[in-house]
């Protein structure tokens, strides 16, 4: 019976560490409606953290692989970096707001025009007095990934997701929405 109940406590455990891996996730989404015919405007902004035990997977496998360092979204809004055990993408427009710039992130510098995720832990809004996008670099087409070491990103219609395919964190970025996971 000893054995038994070791075995239920062993096993109780382990499911408590597997459920407790993967991290939080934030998602902000902001929404703007615009009624024409009137000077009546609305803007509904939504912030939502969960903590859940897997990244979320998207719904389209890519359809193509490429080797590309530096890339940008086919519409060219989007730039994105893969070098030096960072995977980084800024953006040009947005309808969603950083939130506010960290202690640690000097006022010299810029922060929240991009996302990135390092070679271990989640990833985070940039600081940086620099940018990720290149105007020369190729653009990368909807339902593409490029891979570069640990790190492949995917672009699709709907926004570019990064992950680090050894800890599984990343993000997603595009227009409407960021995430990170």
């Amino acid at each position: 019976m000893r054995l038994r109940a070791g075995s239920i406590l062993a096993a109780i455990g382990a499911a408590f560490v597997l459920a407790s891996c993967g991290g939080g996730t934030t998602t902000v989404i902001k929404q703007r409606t615009v009624t024409q015919g009137s000077s009546t405007q609305s803007t509904a902004s939504t912030t939502a953290s969960t903590t859940s035990s897997t990244a979320s997977v998207p719904s389209e496998p890519p359809t193509q692989f490429v080797d590309e360092a530096t890339f940008q979204s086919p519409t060219g809004n989007i730039g994105c970096s893969l070098i030096g055990g960072i995977a980084r993408c800024d953006i040009v427009k947005r309808d969603w707001s950083p939130p506010p710039r960290p202690p640690s992130c000097p006022s010299e510098v810029d922060y929240g025009q991009g996302l990135e995720v390092g070679r271990s832990g989640p990833a985070d809004l940039v600081c940086a007095g620099d940018t990720a996008r290149d105007p020369s670099s190729p653009k990368l087409p909807y339902g593409t990934a490029s891979q570069v070491g640990d790190f492949v990103c995917v672009s699709r219609s709907s926004g570019i997701t990064c992950t680090n395919r050894l800890d599984g964190h990343g993000f997603f970025i595009s227009i409407q929405s960021y995430r990170l996971f």
